[in-house]
């Protein structure tokens, strides 16, 4: 057999080594894009790393920036940027598999299992309903969030700056991307609950997973749901709530972010944190003077992310959940980790553990290599928030993005790809192996604790 053939051969049997070099190619295409001259404002061609920093921000849905959105690039720039949102969104696989049916190609089964790895489904059965349902799904919400944006936006742009402004934001919001064309994210619109509100409605949508939409739209015929969507939705309103008591909390006296607002839009501020928080990007204050303690606790949030199959990345809810469980249960002397009375198997018990563990010792690593590439210039906690912000595809800042030097940018380039992918999914991407061992070693007896 010849080389290519066996290189094809040993691609098409590894799902997550095609899903992560896909997010790769469609990255360098973006950079290549936006490193032309047209691609920026001033006409002048923009240099790679930067190109490459947010083409990786715009396809992994983060919302980091190196230059402003609104003023640094041409009508071209920010239409390659939105479609790299969009196509990050929805998944590489997802537009692949589309192309292949506008060109009356089957999908077959390697498809299947590469449409499989991108959504984080259990089984091959149904992926094309899931595939057509989750891009209709997606344009019917984009697309009613851009409608209702267009009743406040277009009076105040006019009409046809006001209706792509719309669309733009929209797709930025459910994507959790968090790019805006205002120029200061939406703390202009930090007392507008019908702007807030609708963006913060987007990025709990986007955040959900498909999966869950599925699940929910088959409850009145089967009178009941999955415990994985009953695990997602009470995570996430739980964090939603957890986070907006605690950023009120320590923030409501500060007058330099809510401080000073009346009651209501304290309220507000703090909700649309919390959502923002965990994964979208989009600010409605000004995050560089959040005070410590705000900074400390949004490590978490951001850590976490999303739900598994949805637009968003980092750890995800339900790793997270399964994690506190099993922690729980082990302090308690049980056995087995139980979630809504049934036992989790211990190999997602495991996987679970192996992904909080990964993410950690990546998030750690990058920011310590940051430290030692600006060698003093920011704070360890502006870089750890950075650095998590990525991870979690966030996107949100603490002012010091495009002050960092090309080394550190390109670390969070690195760390935004592992964290819209997933850690488990570049790992089994460079070292799944076909061969199973055929033996197990014998047991040895370690004490820990």
């Amino acid at each position: 057999m010849k080389l290519p053939d066996i290189i094809h051969k040993k691609i098409t049997k590894n799902p997550s080594l095609v899903l992560g070099l896909s997010f790769i190619i469609l990255i360098l295409t973006g950079a290549l894009l936006l490193s032309l001259p047209f691609a920026s404002a001033d006409g002048k061609s923009l240099n790679f790393v930067d190109a490459l920093f947010s083409a990786t921000s715009a396809s992994c849905v983060t919302g980091l920036i190196v230059r402003n959105t609104a003023e640094a690039w041409s009508i071209f720039g920010k239409v390659v940027i939105i479609t790299l949102i969009q196509i990050g969104g929805l998944g590489t696989m997802t537009m692949v598999a589309w192309v292949s049916i506008f060109i009356g190609k089957r999908i077959g089964l390697s498809e299947r299992m590469f449409i499989k790895e991108q959504w984080s489904a259990e089984s091959l059965t149904g992926l094309i309903r899931l595939m057509r349902f989750a891009t209709l799904f997606t344009l019917i919400v984009e697309g009613l969030g851009a409608l209702l944006l267009s009743f406040r936006l277009i009076p105040m742009y006019g009409i046809k700056k006001g209706l792509a402004f719309s669309v733009f934001h929209s797709i930025s919001a459910f994507c959790n991307a968090g790019f805006d064309l205002f120029g200061d994210s939406l703390v202009s619109f930090q007392d507008d609950y019908f702007v807030t509100l609708i963006i913060a409605a987007l990025i709990i949508l986007g955040g959900l997973g498909f999966i869950v939409y599925v699940d929910l739209l088959n409850y009145p015929k089967k009178r009941r749901t999955r415990r994985q969507t009953k695990l997602v939705l009470s995570t996430t309103v739980i964090l939603l709530i957890g986070g907006m008591i605690l950023f009120y909390f320590f923030e409501s006296t500060n007058s330099s972010t809510i401080g000073s607002m009346p009651m209501p839009q304290k309220v507000l501020a703090s909700f649309f944190q919390s959502v923002t928080f965990r994964t979208a990007g989009f600010n409605s204050i000004d995050m560089g003077s959040m005070r410590d303690t705000t900074v400390f606790f949004s490590f978490l949030f951001m850590f976490i992310g999303g739900s598994p199959g949805s637009t968003a990345g980092g750890l995800k809810t339900t790793t997270f959940a399964i994690v506190m469980s099993s922690a729980f249960s082990t302090l308690k002397g049980q056995e087995d980790t139980v979630l809504f009375k049934r036992r989790v198997e211990e190999e997602i018990v495991r996987k679970a553990f192996s992904l909080f563990v990964i993410a950690i010792a990546l998030v750690f690593v990058v920011a310590a290599f940051i430290v030692a590439f600006e060698n003093g210039v920011f704070q360890f906690i502006d870089i750890l928030f950075e650095t998590i912000s990525a991870f979690g595809t966030v996107g949100v800042t603490r002012g010091i993005t495009g002050n960092l030097s090309s080394y550190s940018k390109l670390a969070l380039s690195f760390t935004m790809y592992i964290g819209r992918i997933g850690p488990t999914t570049f790992a089994m991407g460079l070292f799944h192996d076909d061969h199973k061992k055929k033996y197990r070693y014998a047991e040895g007896k370690y004490i820990v604790g």
